[in-house]
């Protein structure tokens, strides 16, 4: 004779996993908030005190989001092209604010890169991908949000958002933020 299958009811005192924790696991970012046109990879690296070793950390991957931010993408895309010729690549997120954001792409040729301007609805969410700008104009340098940064919408054009290696690299290089400027205390670089 078979018996009757047992169900779990939940203590009605557990709280509900929120979407992004039940899709990325604790502390990961959410879902895209936009139409994923391409992905794109970033091995990142840090070095040690002294500088003379070099430690993988992980790799970022990230969906960028070409209708809402065709410009920023472009650009993007441009940074991170492959080969040994890659703008992006011994490339040191130079600014990390604790649990604000780390920022990357400051280039010593940034002036071969047509300056441009792009703003956008979408919202800068934890993990969210941003061209930085000045003046409204954005070059090459580019920063991921630590957390969620409201007052950063319609400022920043969102162009992307983490989608894996939020709490390996980036939780990390925020775990070990610099300096109230942003000044970092260790070196993370592009692979």
């Amino acid at each position: 004779q078979a018996s009757a299958p047992t169900t779990f009811v939940a203590p009605t005192c557990a709280k509900p996993r929120s979407p992004s924790r039940m899709l990325f696991g604790f502390g990961g970012p959410p879902p895209p908030q936009a139409t994923v046109t391409e992905k794109a990879f970033l091995d990142v690296s840090v070095f040690s005190a002294k500088g003379d070793v070099k430690y993988e950390v992980g790799r970022l991957e990230l969906a960028l989001f070409g209708e809402d931010a065709p410009k920023g993408v472009e650009r993007f895309r441009a940074l991170c092209a492959g080969g040994s010729s890659a703008p992006l690549k011994s490339n040191a997120f130079h600014r990390t604010m604790r649990d604000f954001i780390v920022q990357a792409g400051k280039l010593d040729d940034a002036a071969a890169f047509e300056p441009f301007e792009e703003k956008n609805a979408l919202k800068h969410v934890e993990g969210a991908l941003s061209m930085s700008n000045d003046a409204g104009v954005s070059t090459t340098e580019f920063f991921i949000t630590v957390r969620e940064a409201p007052e950063l919408d319609g400022e920043y054009a969102v162009i992307g958002q983490v989608t894996g290696g939020m709490k390996e690299v980036i939780r990390d290089m925020d775990r070990r933020a610099g300096s109230a400027d942003g000044e970092p205390w260790c070196t993370y670089e592009i692979s």
